[in-house]
């Protein structure tokens, strides 16, 4: 068994569910995720930039391929101290995600991610200019309605920009506005955060700013390096001020 403190503060290159599996009952505030989404290369042209981000897709196989959702999923809600579960899945995945926790009593709200600056994809098909995230959530689970009215999250979409330094280190990364605001909902300070596909780190970042405590978990060795890297880049900053 493994004590989360061992691993509080910390981004771990292993794969998730090993992790999972050994964590205790109950120690978990919140899961904030963004696993792997399950992706068809059809839907649009193939000239011009559809061409390229078909061939983008067909060489980063941990984007097309799926995961092993009910088993991670199972294990987060074991975890969970309460069910509060912010996953970003696609929209071959949101069916299945919301059915899942449902048929288990728990409520699954659809959020919406909206970007104002879509990259121009849409070549015979709409331009993917939003994601979903899932809310999973039952009678006792944290919200912050303390949050602070300019965020306006009592609406359930997020209109934030994606810039350059959003895709610096990951193909999927997600900007760090978005979830420091997802944080700010869905946790208070002191709370514990768990990413079980941590990615570029942006969890890890946005967790420290926000004063949360938090677990990661990277499968992948580039990108774990990377983000740990990131990450103390961001920890000797605010060393400085």
């Amino acid at each position: 068994m493994i004590n989360i403190a061992d691993i509080e503060n910390k981004i771990i290159n292993a794969d998730c569910m090993d992790i999972l599996k050994e964590l205790p009952d109950k120690c978990i505030d919140l899961v904030l995720t963004d696993p792997p989404y399950l992706l068809t290369p059809h839907g649009g042209g193939r000239a011009g930039l559809a061409d390229r981000a078909s061939k983008i897709r067909d060489e980063i196989d941990f984007i097309a391929n799926d995961f092993n959702f009910e088993e991670v999923m199972n294990e987060c809600l074991r975890i969970c101290k309460i069910p509060n579960i912010v996953m970003f899945c696609s929209s071959l995945q949101l069916g299945r995600t919301i059915v899942f926790f449902e048929q288990k009593g728990f409520r699954a709200d659809v959020l919406v991610w909206s970007k104002p600056n879509p990259a121009p994809l849409g070549n015979g098909n709409y331009i993917s200019d939003i994601e979903y995230i899932v809310f999973v959530h039952t009678k006792g689970t944290f919200f912050n309605n303390d949050v602070p009215i300019d965020f306006k999250k009592k609406t359930k979409i997020y209109p934030i920009i994606t810039n350059k330094m959003d895709i610096k280190q990951h193909p999927t990364q997600k900007p760090i506005d978005l979830i420091s605001e997802l944080l700010q909902v869905h946790s208070e300070e002191n709370h514990i955060v768990l990413d079980c596909f941590s990615g570029s780190g942006t969890t890890a970042i946005a967790c420290h700013r926000l004063k949360r405590r938090f677990s990661c978990i990277e499968k992948d060795k580039q990108y774990w390096e990377a983000s740990c890297k990131r990450l103390e880049e961001e920890q000797r900053q605010g060393t400085l001020f």
